[in-house]
């Protein structure tokens, strides 16, 4: 089966988005074929359902992949880049990515934007761009609630250890996004969907909000992860389903040592193995003739070294300019700013970090389609502020009141930010 990465790499790499930076380092979300958004297509495709969301991925990637199946397996490892995916395929020749990939269909493909969690896995679960589903960023302006709020936590972004604190507000996680949800799409159409998620975020309020008519089975670790999903499809004969496995490991590790540090290709080295032994070795021949694996992430991730130049408390002249702190990402940061100060800022970005930051004007962006193709959610510009920072190399910006934890980051348009994998291996090939 066909490694097509030769084939849709460079058109990645082409794509423009008419009057935005482009650089050689600056990969911009592909929604017309090659990028999450196109991935619940390809499900309903595979699984013989109506089709839902954007189109499906192309067809240069498509057709290969067959298909109907009784059964859709996503493997979603967060923060798994595509370059880091090769890495390990390269250099790990016993690794199950490796040893069955010419059983499999291989591309590149590019998150969204934001490349961040939040607004990447709601896309998974609606087809749509964040200027569509609404989730634009890990903190977000919800008007609605006069708050800046935190899109994983559902609480004010300036609280601490209050999950699910806009509760009190009157947020509602199950009709905040008010696009389909592909869940209830495929349920609606006969097909079971269930989620293997980590105990510790399986009642997550995003969870809530993405997982409508979704049944959700909890693990406690990978090895509970790996022996209870090849159960569970042992045990489910001719029942048509889409599955879908979230792993974390691989992004907490690399927020907190980079991304670049040992310990993120040991682990998910680690989970490749175990996935191996306990998850497709255990699979009886039935199951795996009926069942498509697809590997895939929400976005890669970028080395950001702590560095004191880029926290806004070291920049009042900054902070002046605007009417509350910025939102998003810190490496995709929305600026608000008050009346009469955006030359100002514009000028003080420039002089602090020449050629570190490109400042988008949202409008713009919106109309190019950084954002998703439309129509788009009611009341989306607010959300956006009047200015983006978009950074160059490693650059970030900083402003919570409270020490830099972090030595990696994701959220910006860097190809090692925003080049995911999508790896399908359909199990009847090594059953």
């Amino acid at each position: 089966m066909p490694d097509l990465t030769a084939t849709v790499l460079p058109r990645i790499e082409d794509h423009q988005i008419n009057n935005l930076p482009k650089d050689d380092d600056l990969i911009f979300p592909f929604y017309e074929g090659y990028s999450l958004a196109n991935i619940p297509g390809t499900i309903t495709r595979l699984l013989g359902a109506p089709d839902f969301g954007k189109s499906p991925l192309d067809e240069v990637i498509l057709s290969p992949l067959g298909g109907p199946y009784e059964k859709v397996v996503l493997l979603l490892v967060d923060a798994l880049g595509y370059h880091l995916l090769e890495e390990i395929r390269c250099t790990e020749k016993d690794s199950l990515w490796c040893r069955y990939f010419d059983q499999t269909v291989f591309s590149p493909i590019t998150s969204i934007c934001p490349s961040t969690t939040a607004s990447a896995l709601t896309t998974l679960w609606t087809g749509e761009g964040a200027a569509r589903h609404g989730i634009v960023g890990y903190t977000m302006w919800a008007k609605e609630f006069g708050m800046v709020i935190n899109n994983i936590h559902h609480s004010a972004a300036s609280a601490s250890y209050d999950t699910g604190g806009l509760s009190r507000s009157g947020f509602d996680p199950q009709s905040f996004i008010d696009a389909p949800l592909l869940g209830s799409h495929l349920v609606d159409h006969g097909i079971h969907v269930s989620a293997f998620m980590h105990r510790s975020i399986a009642n997550s309020g995003l969870s809530v909000m993405q997982l409508k008519d979704v049944d959700v089975m909890t693990f406690a670790d990978e090895a509970d992860l790996c022996v209870s999903l090849a159960e569970y499809i042992n045990g489910r004969p001719g029942i048509r389903e889409y599955i879908y496995v979230y792993y974390s490991d691989v992004d907490s590790l690399m927020h907190h040592y980079s991304s670049q540090d040992a310990r993120i290709k040991l682990q998910f080295s680690f989970f490749s193995a175990l996935f191996d032994k306990a998850f497709i070795q255990n699979l009886n021949k039935r199951s795996a003739q009926q069942t498509m694996l697809i590997l895939t992430a929400d976005h890669g991730s970028m080395t950001t070294p702590k560095n004191p130049r880029y926290d806004l408390a070291n920049h009042p002249e900054l902070t002046d300019c605007l009417v509350m702190q910025p939102t998003c990402e810190n490496r995709f940061a929305f600026f608000f700013i008050k009346p009469g100060r955006v030359q100002d800022l514009q000028d003080y970005v420039k002089q602090t970090w020449p050629d570190e930051f490109y400042l988008l004007d949202p409008d713009e962006a919106l109309r190019q389609g950084l954002f998703g193709i439309g129509p788009f959610k009611e009341g989306i510009r607010e959300r956006l502020g009047d200015l983006i920072a978009v950074p160059r190399g490693s650059a970030y910006l900083w402003w919570a009141p409270k020490p830099n934890p972090l030595a990696g980051r994701h959220g910006g348009l860097s190809r090692s930010e925003m080049l995911v994998p999508f790896y399908a291996l359909p199990l009847k090939n090594i059953s």
